[in-house]
């Protein structure tokens, strides 16, 4: 079988695993209440099973991104397939909410040894110029995840049991770690150095207050938290700049293209989150219309997200992708904004139009900024480089979330939301909107420093 064959089957894990973790992280939410009534779990329980695995990544994703580069990216990707695919099978046969949550972590130490190396293997496989469209392909099946999830997720959750979502979980990934098995080649560029285990350990503790801080802001502690991970990230600093094999090369950061690309790609995703949150609040609370009927409504930005992500792909290849990603954050901008001018006489044609121009700016931005921050580095630092951008997308949807919450708690407060309270509702949507706009404007000027 010659290389190019080969290519063809990374494409196609790449777009696989691109698609699982989206539509396991999706599904599983319309599956919570029933997990909830079958094993007894509290509020606060429900709460740690998406919490935990955003914790774990936080932790993982560099480390397993230079531990790719040191030993392997190739090996240390199928190992986490494998891992995630047994997780997942195991998680179909739990007995408690102990158990399930025990597999649930397994399954984000997966997700972070794949996640970590994935773009660093299609960094390695594809030249630059065939780079964009490979993106561009793994970013739709990413987006095709989030709608699938959410609808296939209920209907076999209410049809056939929950449990069928991890039997289906586990035939992906066995089809994926088949198709792993086929590329012969793998990529050493870091080998003989060694793992800086210190680093590691200042940078999961550091991201783990910053992240649990920001999750619930509204608790007294979150502020110290948040404070604490900053001064763990301050001696995470002094740590690399003395470490003979740094986690990190703080070299990178020297080179506008990949620091302001990750920066952008924080405040893009933390758009990109928000407001997802804030227009399902919108339409089941204030609206009055049903949740499937509301995912519907949203899956408007997913649908030309998916549209529109390989035609991105195609054009960061033949242009500057840093351009193809500021159009992506203008857009972004422009959607926003148009939200903030929705009101009940407009709703349906402002509404869906803003989703639209919305969706085409995360469409177009996604993949074209990953070519871009990729692109910036040697190939020696394609596992950091890659785990980086995936962390940074991580912690920005944390901080988009955290800012939604913090305007919700100040102007409604935390109590239940009823009628009687939907004006201070709609104040509060409407500047957490002006928030995120303001903040996804601030990613179009960032986006702009690439060299």
């Amino acid at each position: 079988m010659d290389y190019k064959e080969l290519k063809k089957d990374l494409l196609m894990v790449g777009i696989l695993v691109s698609f699982l973790t989206p539509f396991v992280r999706s599904s599983i939410n319309l599956a919570i209440p029933v997990l909830a009534s079958e094993f007894n779990l509290s509020a606060v329980f429900l709460t740690w099973i998406s919490t935990i695995y955003l914790l774990v990544n936080a932790i993982l994703y560099i480390p397993f991104g230079r531990i790719g580069d040191i030993y392997g990216r190739k090996r240390i990707f199928q190992y986490g397939l494998i891992i995630f695919t047994i997780s997942s099978f195991i998680s179909a046969f739990s007995v408690s909410g102990e158990m399930f949550l025990f597999f649930r972590i397994l399954q984000a130490i997966g997700n972070a040894m794949i996640f970590a190396n994935l773009n660093a293997m299609i960094s390695s496989a594809f030249p630059v110029n065939e780079r964009g469209k490979v993106f561009g392909l793994t970013s739709m099946s990413v987006f095709v995840g989030l709608i699938l999830g959410p609808i296939l997720g209920g209907v076999i959750t209410e049809i056939i049991g929950w449990r069928t979502l991890f039997y289906m979980d586990t035939l992906i990934g066995i089809i994926a770690a088949y198709a792993i098995t086929r590329f012969k080649y793998d990529w050493i560029d870091a080998e003989g150095e060694k793992l800086d285990i210190l680093g590691s350990f200042l940078l999961g503790i550091s991201l783990i207050a910053i992240i649990y801080g920001f999750s619930d802001f509204t608790n007294n502690y979150s502020l110290f938290l948040v404070i604490a991970g900053i001064i763990g990230i301050s001696l995470f600093y002094l740590v690399e700049k003395r470490a003979a094999f740094p986690l990190i090369n703080l070299d990178l950061f020297k080179i506008k293209r990949f620091t302001f690309g990750n920066i952008t790609a924080f405040i893009n995703y933390g758009a990109f989150v928000s407001v997802g949150f804030i227009l399902t609040l919108y339409l089941q609370y204030l609206k009055g219309y049903s949740p499937i009927t509301a995912g519907l409504i949203v899956s408007v930005q997913s649908i030309v997200m998916i549209i529109v992500s390989p035609f991105a792909g195609r054009s960061s290849d033949k242009i500057d992708p840093g351009n193809v990603s500021t159009v992506g954050m203008v857009l972004t901008t422009i959607g926003v904004a148009l939200m903030t001018l929705i009101n009940f006489e407009n709703a349906l044609y402002l509404g869906g139009f803003s989703l639209i121009i919305f969706g085409s700016g995360i469409g177009l931005f996604y993949s074209s900024n990953t070519k871009m921050v990729m692109s910036a580095v040697d190939k020696k630092y394609f596992g950091v480089a890659s785990a980086t951008l995936s962390n940074m997308r991580s912690m920005g949807q944390i901080f988009g979330m955290g800012i939604v919450m913090i305007i919700i708690s100040t102007i409604l407060g935390n109590v239940e939301i009823i009628p009687s309270n939907y004006p201070e509702l709609i104040l509060s949507l409407r500047f957490s909107l002006i928030a995120i706009a303001v903040l996804s404007a601030v990613g179009i000027f960032t986006s702009m420093f690439k060299d």
